[in-house]
């Protein structure tokens, strides 16, 4: 978002600023940038426009003045060891924001309350303030199936998550009993898929673009033997296997215990033998 005072006559220094911005709470919500709403610092103040030291006069989200019916982010700041800012453009604050539900944000900068001081406490005129647009999309669904290898039923607790195209986590979920999963996204983005469980190699599907209300990728198996989690299949996973064959008593998440039937034996041992040598996530 944009505020400018440009205008006819000389040049005005700015000192001071208290900023309004509305929003839809309904629609977004402000994300605490210190995850502590109880402290009053909601919105992340920023050396941009101003760069000298400053002093924060608040900082919290609140009910917007009459008769707006909105929320507003409200922030105020000053700079004391520089003087006046002239003909300069940066940034202020940084405000994030969550979706809560499909719409528009209906963001904007409210003029007045909000304002802008010079050196002497006197208000400097705003010509114009813009906010862009944020609209909340109802989310996409990736939805798929995942298999073990060595494993019919019983396929609940794989989990699965969703990357962006950066490697940032977007969501993660966990696959039913019979294997199913969806994970809800933004629409309009790509994602690498990736399917981990104890025990097995991770498989990974790329490049997975959400364009729709859903994006079925199939089904994948699981590749077991990667007992020490590294994402291969070698001596270290069968030794480990084999330090405890034909004992019992495992949880359904040890890895040694591959096929989750609560004892290491043959079973364990060949699937870990059929992928010996294997590194790297399997594709989808």
């Amino acid at each position: 978002m944009s505020i400018t005072n440009s205008g006819p006559g000389p040049a005005v220094g700015i000192l001071g600023a208290e900023i309004w911005v509305a929003f839809d709470p309904a629609i977004v919500g402000v994300v605490d940038f210190d995850n502590d709403p109880a402290n009053g610092t909601q919105v992340e103040i920023k050396r941009g426009f101003f760069d000298g030291s400053l002093v924060i006069g608040i900082n919290k989200v609140e009910s917007c003045p009459a008769p707006s019916t909105l929320s507003c982010a409200h922030f105020a700041l000053v700079q004391t060891d520089a003087g006046p800012v002239y003909n300069r453009t940066g940034t202020v604050a940084t405000i994030r924001w969550t979706g809560r539900a499909p719409g528009s944000a209906g963001l904007g900068v409210l003029v007045p309350p909000s304002a802008l001081s010079d050196p002497n406490g006197a208000s400097v005129t705003i010509n114009n303030a813009s906010a862009p647009s944020i609209v909340v999309l109802v989310p996409g669904l990736i939805t798929g199936r995942v298999n073990r290898q060595g494993v019919s039923a019983g396929l609940g607790g794989a989990t699965l998550t969703a990357l962006s195209v950066g490697g940032a986590v977007i969501t993660e979920t966990v696959t039913s009993a019979d294997g199913a999963f969806s994970l809800s996204v933004p629409q309009g983005g790509t994602y690498t898929v990736q399917a981990r469980y104890p025990g097995y190699m991770t498989a990974q599907r790329n490049d997975v673009y959400v364009v729709g209300a859903s994006v079925d990728i199939g089904a994948t198996t699981l590749r077991g033997g990667d007992i020490n989690g590294d994402n291969c299949v070698n001596i270290f996973d069968m030794v480990m296997i084999a330090s405890v064959f034909g004992t019992s008593g495992f949880s359904p998440l040890d890895p040694k215990d591959i096929n989750d039937d609560g004892v290491v034996n043959i079973f364990d041992l060949t699937v870990a033998a059929s992928n010996f040598g294997r590194c790297g996530v399997t594709t989808w």
